[in-house]
């Protein structure tokens, strides 16, 4: 068996943590690659975090997989910085550039609640270069986090800002929550300040449409915060979802 070299931290194996993962490829590549996957974890504080250059650098480093907790990454361009929120099964690779001439720009994540990482670099994508399907499935995570971008920006061509709102919400859910009692758990903390940029919107008039949905009886919030959806996704998510490539 083939050992990783001696570091800090924890190894786990992918195809474990990430269960999705492994039920994208072949069972029989889930079982030769199980226990050959294996990947540093880092975990990462709640508040801004700077990715180290040098962990990147080497080449061949296929980016860092999230295990566990959300994270935001806000793109600086102008003054109206576009934000992603990044959950468990997204890819990222935070050490390039964003290339966004002519425009100077800017790049912050901020960890929005304790976060683990899988650092999946280069003695990685050497070891798992000999199961095709384990590859591909993992430049599917990329892919997928590319078309999640589009819902995004379709989202915030929406007209009205109370089905941007519900919209934007029943895609994390559809990503990241699951069923509890009459309704869809959003699982992740999210201030009106951040549902705003998520939406291309003002937060008090993030803060009033929050309102009028709740009165409506198409959300509440928890005790702890967290939002929980009810009944069906509006149609307009149906038709974003159907139309993206």
């Amino acid at each position: 068996m083939l050992r990783p070299p001696p570091e800090s931290g924890e190894w786990v194996q992918i195809l474990e943590a990430d269960a999705g993962l492994a039920t994208a490829i072949p069972e029989s590549t889930r079982d030769d690659a199980a226990i050959f996957a294996l990947a540093l974890t880092r975990w990462l504080e709640p508040g801004e975090w700077q990715p180290a250059r040098e962990a990147g650098d080497g080449a061949g480093h296929l980016g860092m997989l999230v295990l566990e907790g959300f994270l935001v990454r806000q793109v600086h361009v102008v003054d109206r910085p576009p934000i992603e929120l990044l959950g468990p099964g997204d890819l990222l690779h935070p050490w390039e550039r964003d290339h966004t001439e002519p425009f100077e720009a800017g790049v912050r994540f901020d960890v929005l609640e304790p976060t683990r990482l899988a650092v999946l670099d280069r003695r990685f994508a050497a070891v798992i270069s000999r199961w095709p399907d384990l590859v591909a499935a993992l430049v599917a995570r990329a892919i997928a986090r590319s078309r999640s971008l589009l819902l995004n920006l379709a989202v915030g061509q929406l007209v009205g800002i109370d089905i941007r709102l519900l919209v934007q919400l029943w895609h994390i859910a559809e990503r990241w929550g699951h069923p509890v009692g009459d309704g869809c758990l959003v699982p992740v903390h999210l201030t009106h300040q951040l549902l705003a940029g998520l939406i291309s919107a003002q937060r008090p008039t993030v803060t009033r449409a929050l309102a009028g949905l709740s009165e409506q009886g198409r959300l509440t919030r928890r005790a702890d915060g967290l939002i929980v959806l009810h009944g069906e996704p509006p149609t307009e998510f149906r038709h974003l979802r159907s139309t993206l490539p």
